[in-house]
């Protein structure tokens, strides 16, 4: 990593620690302060309608005042331990994509480490059980599990309980601080009470819904996987620690310092799985991602994927710089100013790429598999992921 590129990652971790520290301000402002103004214009008359709703924005103040707890309860844990400077005034200011970050970061926490989004997790997770333990009945700890967009860890400790190595990737900071706050920070099965649903005003059968606490982790984790060894958390872009050193464009995702291509050079045919789960819509450019899957797995490994096709940058408007570079020498050439929306392809559309134009075989597929992710599961709404989940294996 070179230095602009250092200043660059300390910018990205002091924004995502400072948006943790803003968030009861950011959120008061953002959802509470509206509507106890709006009821405060409401005439009397009104009013005496719905007498019980100025104790219920009480109620959404207090919640809000909990989760803001449980943030700053992590950065006085993080501080140290990420090298930040210990006044949070002297941070880079978030920008309200990170806020909104934190915001949804609470759902997320509800959706990999509580009880209440059990039944969504096992969708994909007695899937992926079924074909590992068929496969690899016995010597799990010698067998290689990587999970890019590993999330908040929750799939790589599910693989350790197994008892496989498992790696997790993962490149974004406000998961990487929430990951090691939970996974790492000795907490009891439950400690912590949340209110992830408290932003969401709409689709609620009643208030209560709205308000339900959820209580995480829902296991002891340094009872479970603490001290064997199996478990490691890897930060940075998918495509830029584990994709060849050829194929694929520099770009915001993939660097060519000597280094990182030293260290692509060494991951190359290094695992025996990869399991992407709710991931492979995260890039601009998916054949990057099947370059990458290819050049880290062995001969006879097995990618396994779960997840929609919601292409987080179909609808974006920015651009990237991308352009060829050199393998041993590193140098530029063909620079181009490249939009960040563009190839988002079908389930159809990767599995024949991925079968044509790659090693891979097919071994089983599965569509339609109706999921939510991360959200309060009396919603009304019906909102939802229609997944895939397929297993192909490298020939």
């Amino acid at each position: 990593m070179d230095g602009q590129d250092e200043e660059n990652d300390v910018l990205l971790l002091e924004r995502t620690a400072s948006s943790f520290f803003r968030y009861k301000e950011f959120a008061l402002e953002e959802f509470w302060r509206p509507r106890i103004l709006r009821w405060e214009s409401l005439s009397e008359h009104q009013k005496q309608m719905i007498p019980w709703y100025n104790s219920y924005l009480e109620d959404v103040h207090d919640a809000i005042e909990t989760n803001s707890i449980f943030y700053m309860n992590l950065l006085e844990r993080s501080v140290k331990l990420w090298g930040l400077n210990s006044d949070p005034n002297l941070w880079a200011q978030p920008s309200g994509t990170d806020m909104r970050k934190t915001i949804s970061m609470l759902n997320q926490i509800a959706r990999e480490w509580s009880t209440h989004c059990e039944e969504e997790r096992d969708q994909f997770l007695l899937l992926l059980t079924e074909f590992l333990e068929e496969k690899f009945p016995s010597d799990r700890n010698t067998i290689k599990i990587l999970i890019p967009g590993a999330g908040l860890g929750r799939l790589a400790v599910e693989m350790v309980r197994l008892g496989f190595n498992t790696e997790a990737n993962e490149v974004s900071y406000h998961m990487l601080m929430n990951s090691q706050f939970i996974m790492d920070g000795g907490l009891q099965k439950e400690q912590i009470a949340l209110f992830p649903f408290v932003h969401s005003f709409s689709h609620h059968i009643n208030r209560a819904e709205q308000l339900r606490q959820v209580n995480i982790p829902d296991m002891n984790i340094v009872e479970e996987v603490g001290g064997n060894g199996l478990l490691s958390m890897v930060a940075g872009s998918f495509p830029d620690l584990y994709g060849p050193n050829v194929n694929i464009k520099q770009s915001e995702s993939y660097s060519n310092s000597a280094y990182i291509r030293e260290v692509r050079a060494a991951n190359r045919g290094s695992k025996h799985v990869v399991i992407t789960n709710f991931f492979i819509d995260t890039c601009s450019n998916i054949l990057d991602y099947l370059e990458t899957i290819t050049h880290v797995l062995k001969v006879d490994g097995y990618w396994i994927n779960f997840g929609p096709f919601m292409y987080h940058f179909e609808q974006d408007h920015q651009t990237e710089m991308t352009a060829d570079f050199d393998a041993y020498t590193g140098e530029l050439s063909n620079i181009l100013d490249t939009p960040l929306r563009g190839i988002e392809l079908s389930h159809e559309d990767i599995l024949e790429v991925a079968t044509t134009h790659f090693p891979f075989k097919l071994l089983k597929q599965q569509t339609n598999i109706s999921s939510s992710y991360g959200t309060n599961k009396l919603d009304i709404s019906m909102l939802g992921y229609q997944c895939s989940f397929w297993v192909l294996q490298k020939t």
